[in-house]
């Protein structure tokens, strides 16, 4: 994300919550230019930060964000230069820019953007690639669902309304993202005395940002689950978990009939934790499988392992949502949004 909201960064630093994720879409183009069918494309932005870890530049001006697009699918900066009809002095500035941010790096005489690019042919491939992560992570969660229903019982919320109603943000928002992914980011990348901050360091700032393609089919890009804080106070959190958060109905979002108390909340983190060590088994079974991803990919020449992961995890965790809905152990809400009050 590279467009933000400030005032709600404030108050979150004000009131010192911290977010696993912020998304915001953007939907970006030149509808002057014809025939440049990258430049008519619709992409999504999304970075993965806390507190004051974020961009300090609009990646829109002078069309970088492009840049970096073309330049994951190989096209030459001629290429670019004729579809923008941006001059040479601009388009130098603008990768000065992007590599002085740590956007880009050059690496034996090509150009390669340095933060997570992925196009609907990514999408396919990585969906293709998650499916057998996916499905264990799935089949674990299907193996501890008499656990989690038991400690879910204990909870108010229970009192209130059926598990299954809460499954869609208990089985894919606290065991596998919101609750769950600084954790298992700190224990998967091995992260020094369990700090956060092993992501990767851009202009003096820590965090991991993504490009995503958007064909207006989906929600959001490529049907992705994630969680979003629309308001609070001192006192609550209004937020929403699913693939469809940016509309008019969530955006304004002040009340929630989905309450989770302190009480909840601590049962809910311990879900969360008890889940890790099970979730962690299947990443390190597999991370022979997922170093291997990462270069079939192509990623390796360009990013990070721990970028390229963190982004691919959404993918694998979406997956592992939707084939547990198929199989009936939690349930989707039907507009793809749940929303829910956190004291």
């Amino acid at each position: 994300m590279i467009e933000f909201n400030l005032r709600l960064i404030e108050n979150m630093k004000k009131f010192i919550i911290s977010l696993a994720a912020i998304s915001l879409i953007v939907v970006t183009g030149c509808k002057e230019v014809e025939n440049t069918s990258i430049l008519e494309r619709k992409f999504q932005y999304s970075m993965i930060s806390r507190g004051d870890n974020v961009p300090d530049f609009n990646i829109k001006k002078d069309s970088a964000d492009f840049l970096l697009i073309y330049l994951h699918e190989n096209k030459s900066l001629s290429e670019f230069k004729k579809d923008t009809k941006l001059d040479d002095e601009t388009v130098n500035n603008t990768i000065a820019l992007l590599k002085s941010k740590d956007w880009l790096i050059e690496k034996n005489g090509k150009l390669y953007p340095t933060v997570f690019v992925a196009t609907v042919k990514d999408s396919e491939k990585l969906y293709h690639y998650a499916k057998k992560i996916s499905k264990q992570i799935a089949d674990e969660i299907e193996r501890e669902l008499p656990n989690i229903k038991a400690a879910f019982a204990k909870t108010d919320m229970a009192k209130k309304q059926s598990f299954e109603h809460w499954s869609f943000l208990i089985l894919s928002n606290v065991l596998l993202d919101n609750w769950q992914i600084f954790e298992m980011e700190k224990s998967f990348f091995k992260c020094p005395n369990g700090n956060e901050y092993n992501r990767p360091l851009r202009h003096g700032k820590y965090y991991y940002a993504s490009i995503r393609e958007n064909e207006g089919k989906e929600r959001e890009s490529f049907g992705i689950y994630g969680n979003a804080i629309m308001s609070f106070s001192q006192d609550k959190m209004i937020a929403v978990y699913g693939n469809n958060r940016y509309t008019d109905s969530y955006m304004n979002l002040q009340y929630s009939d989905n309450k989770i108390s302190d009480e909840d909340d601590r049962v809910l983190i311990k879900m969360a934790q008890d889940f890790l060590p099970k979730l962690l088994n299947i990443l390190e079974e597999n991370r022979e499988y997922i170093e291997d991803v990462y270069k079939k990919t192509g990623y390796s020449q360009k990013i990070s392992f721990e970028e390229f992961f963190i982004w691919w995890y959404h993918f694998i965790y979406t997956q592992a949502t939707n084939d547990m809905n198929d199989r009936g152990i939690l349930i989707i809400p039907s507009d793809g949004n749940f929303d829910y009050e956190r004291s």
